[in-house]
């Protein structure tokens, strides 16, 4: 898996901003969604990031390769990551995910700002 040719990323001091300026969307990652982030760029295997994850965080392995397919699923789920192989073989995945999607990075509305923000 890579990161899309479509997403720009700007790091903040949560995390990181990813916006997919073909779809027009926003989605932050915290810290741990920005170290995946980060390691995919460096074209990291899922098994390489989980090692890190696991290390890193004192979680086992098998855990933290769970946490990093779901993580991964979801990002290619908002056309955020796509297969080395071809851009155009995405699958659908159905509806959004819940858990691990909320605790790794939570999507931002555009519309949703807009209209708080002319209240």
């Amino acid at each position: 898996m890579k990161p899309s040719e479509h997403v720009r990323t700007t790091i903040t001091q949560d995390g990181e901003v990813l916006m997919n300026i073909k779809e027009g969307q926003m989605v932050t990652l915290n810290p741990i969604g920005s170290v995946v982030w980060q390691q995919l760029s460096d074209h990291c295997s899922p098994e390489q990031i989980a090692a890190h994850l696991a290390s890193e965080f004192g979680i086992s392995r098998e855990q933290a390769s769970a946490d990093v397919n779901e993580f991964l699923e979801q990002l290619e789920a908002q056309h955020l990551i796509e297969s080395d192989e071809s851009s155009g073989s995405r699958k659908q995945l159905g509806p959004k995910p819940t858990g691990l999607f909320c605790n790794l990075f939570g999507r931002w509305n555009s519309h949703a700002a807009q209209e708080r923000g002319s209240k």
